[in-house]
C-alpha cells in the first residue's frame, strides 16, 4: 500500500491474503509494501504474530446458525428480507438459494442469525445453539423462526476489546511492535481490529478512516479517542 504523498497514476492499493507459518516469513512479506494494516480479527494473534497482552482484548467463542426459509409468491413480495437488525443478536440475509430449475417455486432464502458469547472452553452443543439464539431473537423475527428450518451452524472467535467510558470501541491505529511483543517490525503497521459484533453496521466507516489516515500517514485524522487502547494498555 502507498502512501498518499508518493501517489502517482501508476500506484495501487492490493488485497492479498497470506497464511504464513512463522515471523520471519510474515516479516519478509510485509516488506514489499510502504503501509500495512491488520485487520484478520483474532487471527492477527495466531503463531504469536502479535501478543495479546499487548492489546486490551478476550477473546470470546461466537457460534452462529443460517436458516432457510421457501416463501411462496405472495410471501416473497410481503416478507422484509433485506434488511439486517442488530439489537445485542444480528439477523442479516444472505444471498439467495435456488434448487432445481424454476427459481420461480424453489428459491430459498437464506438469513445468518448470530452470535452466542462463550466464555468457556467447551463449546455450546448445536441444541444449545440454537435454543440461545432463538430466545434472544425470537421476537424480532417470529416468521423465520416459526417457517424456516435451521441449515448450518458457523463458528469462529471474536477479538472483542475492552469495555470503556463508550462501550466497546475498536482498536485501530498505528502499531508500533517492539522486541518484547513481537518480532514484526514494519515502519508504517496500523491495526484495526476489535469491532466485534457492530463491525456489521460500522465496519465502512472505520474502514473509510482508516484508510484516510494511513493514505496521508496521519493517524490524527481518525475520530477522537481513537487511541484509548494504547492508554489501556500502558495500565
Amino acid at each position: 500500500m502507498t502512501k498518499a504523498k508518493n501517489l502517482t497514476s501508476g500506484s495501487s492499493v492490493k488485497w492479498e491474503v497470506i497464511k504464513p507459518n512463522d515471523h520471519q516469513t510474515l516479516s519478509q512479506k510485509l516488506k514489499n509494501y510502504d503501509s500495512v494494516i491488520m485487520s484478520a480479527g483474532s487471527g492477527i494473534l495466531h503463531n504469536h504474530f502479535i501478543e495479546k497482552d499487548s492489546l486490551p482484548v478476550q477473546l470470546v467463542r461466537g457460534q452462529s446458525i443460517e436458516i432457510q426459509l421457501s416463501l411462496s409468491t405472495d410471501e416473497k413480495t410481503s416478507f422484509v428480507k433485506n434488511d439486517a437488525v442488530l439489537c445485542g443478536k444480528y439477523i442479516s440475509p444472505l444471498p439467495p438459494l435456488t434448487r432445481g430449475n424454476n427459481p420461480q417455486v424453489n428459491t430459498w432464502q437464506r438469513y445468518v442469525i448470530g452470535a452466542t458469547h462463550e466464555f468457556k472452553s467447551t463449546p455450546l452443543t448445536a441444541s444449545e445453539v440454537v435454543e440461545e439464539l432463538r430466545s434472544r431473537t425470537y421476537q424480532l423475527a417470529p416468521h423465520l423462526w416459526d417457517k424456516g428450518e435451521v441449515d448450518k451452524i458457523t463458528n469462529g472467535v471474536r477479538m472483542q476489546s475492552h469495555r470503556g467510558a463508550f462501550g466497546r470501541m475498536p482498536i485501530i491505529g498505528q502499531y508500533n511492535s517492539d522486541a518484547t511483543e513481537s518480532e514484526l517490525n514494519h515502519e508504517h503497521m496500523w491495526l484495526y481490529t476489535g469491532l466485534s459484533s457492530r463491525g456489521l453496521i460500522y465496519h465502512g466507516l472505520f474502514g473509510r478512516w482508516l484508510a484516510n489516515a494511513v493514505l496521508h500517514d496521519n493517524e490524527a485524522s481518525l475520530f477522537e479517542g481513537f487511541d484509548w487502547w494504547r492508554h489501556k494498555k500502558e495500565k
